[in-house]
């Protein structure tokens, strides 16, 4: 008989989604896995035929609520748009600890569960955590020394924690390399399309309706893909680029450098983790980093023909995702 799972992924973007739907393939022969999540999250498992808590019908995205934060490709830190975010995720907490029983199922993964986090219910003695962060940027001040004390407390209340971040390096965690996204990745081509992918939020879609045209103009053939044009499965898309203009999130980055794609990658105003993750393709041939918020398409323009003549060579990433998978098969067997 198959162990019980519940699999809380988190709803911003598709990162991490992707990356939990491929490594829960790899558990499939052991695990009975029932999904916790929403928004475009729950699409993506909906559209594969995975079964999902009956809660996450409930549950607000976080993704969409980020948006109330993050405008002109920028984050704002505006009062009225954080407290909008904690009001969803409180009310989303409160939807797991009424409706959610943990004492239901053998084993928990949460990859990032805030509102799991938040809720007050505590993972069993077979819980599981995936991250690609240990914090949420800079203690540098009283405000964040409490919310980075609170995130590494509830991080560690799990029995096994993974990082597979592509820059950050806490103590206490696992750490063998990253979680590829979706199935498996094509081999990769030189076609003649650029790909501009938003990735899972509407972060971008402001400037990418503006940049399309500025590229169609200049005879470019242009793909559009992520936001509300949610492709299922981009990786044959992106497998065949001619290169990339992209956000700066983790699962895109992942896709970019596995494929050794060319890309000129834009990362949000003020956002931590855009800013670290971009740094990894800083100075790098084959890679342009600009700021989303200061970027026009001129310059983005100008930065593809760039990239377009050097030979591409990414930051190493490494898909552990099958040593992952065994090592959660171990406390099973424990």
């Amino acid at each position: 008989m198959k162990l019980k799972v519940l699999y809380v992924t988190s709803s911003v973007g598709l990162g991490h989604v992707t990356r939990d739907y491929r490594l829960s393939r790899l558990l499939s022969g052991w695990a009975d896995i029932t999904w916790l999540t929403a928004g475009r999250a729950l699409e993506y498992l909906r559209a594969r035929g995975e079964r999902f808590h009956d809660a996450s019908q409930r549950l607000r995205c976080i993704g969409t609520s980020l948006m109330h934060v993050i405008k002109g490709c920028r984050v704002t830190y505006s009062p009225l748009g954080l407290l909008r975010v904690y009001s969803d995720l409180r009310h989303n907490a409160d939807v797991i600890r009424s409706e959610v029983d943990l004492g239901d199922y053998d084993i928990v993964i949460g990859d990032e569960p805030w509102e799991l986090m938040m809720s007050g219910l505590r993972p069993s003695r077979r819980s599981v955590l995936i991250t690609d962060i240990t914090s949420l940027g800079s203690s540098d001040n009283f405000i964040m020394r409490r919310v980075n004390s609170w995130v590494d407390y509830h991080f560690r209340s799990f029995t096994l924690r993974f990082n597979v971040g592509l820059w950050d390096r806490g103590d206490g965690y696992l750490r063998y390399g990253q979680i590829f996204t979706h199935d498996r990745y094509p081999d990769p081509s030189d076609g003649d399309s650029i790909v501009v992918n938003l990735g899972g939020t509407d972060a971008g879609v402001g400037l990418a309706g503006t940049l399309y045209s500025y590229l169609d103009g200049k005879g470019l053939k242009v793909k559009v893909i992520g936001s509300a044009q949610l492709v299922p499965d981009p990786t044959e898309l992106i497998a065949r680029a001619k290169a990339l203009v992209t956000l700066a999130g983790y699962g895109s980055l992942v896709e970019v450098a596995a494929l050794r794609k060319r890309a000129v990658i834009l990362k949000i105003g003020n956002h931590f983790e855009h800013e670290e993750n971009a740094k990894m393709f800083e100075g790098r041939p084959g890679y342009r980093v600009l700021r989303c918020d200061r970027a026009d398409p001129g310059q983005i323009y100008r930065a593809l023909l760039q990239v377009l003549g050097e030979e591409p060579r990414p930051p190493q990433v490494v898909d552990a995702t099958q040593r992952i998978a065994e090592d959660i098969g171990k406390i099973v067997d424990g």
